[in-house]
């Protein structure tokens, strides 16, 4: 048998990226196709191609369109419609088919109205909250009738059930109010809930509709979020003829008048979504139309639909809609009948706090208790009263000036309760309970707080606190410039001691060892004069050069003692006049090479340095037989290093740097660099030089001396 070969080819499909560019260019393609058949030379539109023909998804139904998600519909799909115009908006114009109603953004909005029934061609694109059509192509077949709306609850509305779609709701209305640009807003009643209608035309006078029952059809809308989510829901209608009244309004006249007890109260047949007339005595008028009314023992609040300035004490009649709201009944939407003047009520006192319940809700009580606290808010000042174990919190006017905390204050104010909780049974009792004053005359101060409060007092430990770190701050400033001057004061008098010490003993080394130095000398050169035999002759001679010898080193002590450059702390002077006086004396080349800066030293440490500067220079000339010598000195990080370097014969410092019997030149320099808590080597080699070198400490080390930790911690004065 022969063998097969499969030639198929297994195609990947194409990345997301590049299948939303293919399908919008080919979108873009057949929209471009289609254009001509909207011209207006052309009576209807060219048949849509099939589906086997376009490489793109064709949607024909308006349910298609509103049925696709995001992603979907900013892939910018073909769609063809026909439908009738529902809605007109700026910016969108809402079509409705068997099916559903979309909307689509129109070249010319103004072309279309109402009741028109058009043909549409777009693409598809995500909306604020709905999918739609962009920028279309549309004509107007022929105008009818707008359809009737989707029968709808307050329910469906909230759902976004039939949002952008025609509805139909029914309710109560509670109020008609101009918008702005020439609008109408008309509040509604479906049941418990409210909703808003906004008709685009102005107010009618010549119909009342408050307290009427309505049918209203007009767009199902609402506000929404930057997450596409609806926020409020409302009604769109395009005009008054929108509204259809079902069971006319009954003049204000024959509107029941009840008492403040019956508010919401039973009723068998269980009625209370129609107007109802109360009397009552203003307890408290606020801005925006909002008031209290006293019946009897009954308070209840009001809300005005026309904002009137009510003086307290009036006795008015309003009608309005009972409605209820956080803890009690209040009225709601209501129209001032009548209003005659009357002496302002008095408040009803309540003390302690504790006895502020349910049955005070919008009640005008006056109460007395401390002021714990008071802050600012965006809508005014709060103060807090505490009385007992109970605390409340009053709303002030924004113009009002808190009380000092601590004081002991009467405030007369509009009771309010806040939250409630479950009682016992079937009972509910009030929770959280403020309090709303009305002007600063609410507020009367009967008691000062104290001078002495916890606020003054938290001050003035905070001061007393700022003082004593202060105080120790100085004290410690104090002990460490004392610490400073006592150790420049104490290294100033050792250094005067030493310096007075060391003058005494050259005084004494002149008037004593040198002048009988002097005097061995004289009595050596007379007795060379005479006559005494060769050896006897030459015996005094020997002597006579040990003697000066003797008194060479001597005046070398001598004015080592009176060097001034040691009790100024000058190393480098010191080791230029070392150099200088060698150099002299023996007639070879000693220079002294000093790298730039060189700290100021204790006189103790630049004559014991000296010392081994001249020790070293001194055993070079007599072993070394060097043509040059060179003192080198300089700072090397946070070290010292001196270094006295010659070119002659060189050692073996294994075998001769410890020293050899009699000879204590070595010994001395390790003994003096010990003493300075220094280390000191020697580099050499026969024939190749010796280089002696002394690196001492700038930071204090375990073991240095005395004299180098004070140098340390303040130089020394001179």
């Amino acid at each position: 048998m022969g063998r097969k070969h499969d030639l198929s080819v297994k195609l990947r499909p194409p990345s997301f990226p590049l299948r939303v560019a293919v399908v919008r260019g080919v979108a873009l393609l057949a929209l471009a196709f289609a254009m001509p058949a909207f011209s207006p030379a052309q009576p209807q539109l060219q048949p849509a191609l099939p589906l086997s023909q376009t490489p793109v998804k064709l949607l024909t139904k308006a349910i298609e369109v509103r049925s696709l998600n995001r992603t979907q519909a900013d892939e910018g799909y073909v769609a063809r419609l026909r439908g009738t115009v529902v809605f007109v908006e700026a910016s969108a114009v809402f079509v409705r088919d068997e099916t559903s109603t979309t909307f689509f953004r129109p070249e010319r909005p103004g072309d279309f109205r109402a009741g028109d029934e058009v043909e549409v061609q777009g693409l598809t694109r995500m909306g604020l909250y709905l999918p739609g059509l962009g920028l279309s192509k549309a004509r107007v077949l022929r105008h009818g009738e707008r359809p009737p709306g989707i029968p709808a609850n307050h329910d469906d509305l909230v759902a976004a059930r039939f949002h952008y779609q025609r509805v139909a709701i029914e309710g109560v209305v509670h109020s008609v109010a101009p918008l702005d640009e020439g609008r109408s807003l008309l509040r509604l009643a479906m049941g418990s809930r409210m909703i808003d209608v906004r008709i685009d035309v102005p107010p009618e006078s010549e119909r009342p509709l408050v307290d009427s029952r309505v049918r209203i059809q007009g767009l199902a809308a609402g506000y929404h979020n930057e997450r596409r989510q609806l926020v409020q829901a409302h009604i769109r209608a395009i005009d008054w003829t929108d509204v259809v009244v079902l069971a006319a309004a009954a003049p204000v006249a024959q509107v029941p008048l009840i008492s403040a007890a019956e508010l919401l109260a039973f009723q068998v047949d269980g009625r209370r979504d129609r107007r109802v007339r109360i009397t009552g005595v203003v307890t408290a008028s606020f801005p925006g139309g909002r008031a209290f009314l006293r019946q009897e023992e009954t308070s209840f609040g009001v809300r005005l639909v026309a904002p009137v300035v009510l003086n307290l004490g009036d006795q008015v009649e309003i009608a309005g809609f009972p409605e209820m709201d956080r803890f009690s009944a209040s009225v709601v939407d209501a129209e001032l009948i009548s209003r005659q003047p009357g002496p302002q009520p008095a408040p009803v006192d309540v003390n302690p706090l504790e006895k502020l319940v349910g049955l005070h809700d919008g009640q005008l009580v006056s109460v007395t208790a401390t002021l714990a606290d008071a802050f600012k808010t965006e809508v005014g000042t709060v103060l807090v009263l505490q009385d007992g174990k109970r605390t409340i919190q009053t709303r002030l006017p924004e113009s009002m000036v808190a009380p000092e905390a601590g004081s002991r204050v009467r405030v007369t104010a509009i009771c309010l309760v806040e939250t409630t909780q479950p009682g016992n049974g079937f009972s509910s009792k009030a929770g959280v309970v403020s309090l709303l004053a009305r002007s600063a005359d609410d507020i009367v101060v009967l008691e000062s707080p104290p001078w002495l409060n916890v606020r003054r007092l938290g001050g003035i430990l905070a001061v007393l606190v700022a003082v004593t770190l202060l105080a120790g701050l100085w004290i410690m400033v104090l002990r460490l410039q004392v610490r400073r001057q006592t150790t420049a004061l104490r290294h100033r008098i050792e250094s005067e001691a030493a310096l007075e010490e060391r003058q005494r003993i050259a005084r004494e080394f002149h008037d004593s060892l040198e002048q009988e130095l002097a005097g061995v000398s004289l009595r050596l050169d007379a007795l060379a004069t005479r006559e005494i035999d060769e050896k006897g002759r030459a015996l005094a001679v020997t002597t006579r050069h040990l003697v000066s010898r003797i008194q060479a080193e001597t005046r070398n002590l001598i004015s080592d003692l009176r060097d001034p450059c040691e009790s100024a702390g000058d190393l480098a002077a010191a080791l230029v006049g070392v150099a200088a006086r060698h150099t002299a004396d023996s007639g070879v080349a000693v220079g002294a090479e000093i790298t730039e800066p060189v700290p100021r030293l204790p006189a103790g440490t630049v004559h014991d340095l000296r010392m081994i500067a001249r020790e070293s220079v001194t055993n070079a000339l007599k072993h070394a037989g060097p043509t040059s010598v060179k003192i080198q000195l300089g700072a090397e990080g946070e070290r010292l290093v001196m270094r006295i370097v010659d070119d002659g014969s060189g050692f073996d410092p294994a075998a001769r740097a410890n020293g050899k019997r009699g000879h204590f030149g070595c010994a001395g320099v390790r003994e003096r660099s010990r003493k300075l808590g220094a280390h000191v080597v020697w580099h050499s080699g026969r024939g190749a030089g010796t280089t002696v070198e002394v690196s001492l400490p700038l930071q204090p080390e375990s073991g240095g001396s005395a004299e180098v930790r004070s140098y340390q911690e303040t130089p020394a004065v001179i």
